[in-house]
């Protein structure tokens, strides 16, 4: 199920490069427990955060757009994962 979401905010008075912005979201996701390592990309477009991947659970995807929303620079996010349950045999 592929869907994207976007969400907007406005932005302080201090900016961060792109890539600093990218660089911090990769390191929040990278320290969650809860998100399959090395499965999410992060692309970072004047403080607009695209985030690309492949996850199992929608609790997933909810603590992937937690992480990287709470950070300092951010002007939105636009959500381009899917989600696809792993299939047991």
């Amino acid at each position: 199920m592929a869907s994207s979401r976007s969400a907007a905010r406005s932005n302080a008075s201090t900016h961060l490069t792109d890539g600093q912005i990218a660089a911090e979201a990769i390191r929040r996701l990278a320290w969650d427990a809860a998100l399959p390592p090395n499965v999410l990309h992060v692309k970072v477009l004047h403080g607009r955060i695209s985030l690309l991947g492949e996850l199992h659970r929608e609790q997933q995807r909810t603590a992937a757009l937690e992480d990287v929303s709470r950070l300092f620079g951010v002007t939105g996010i636009s959500d381009h994962t899917t989600i696809k349950p792993s299939v047991l045999i």
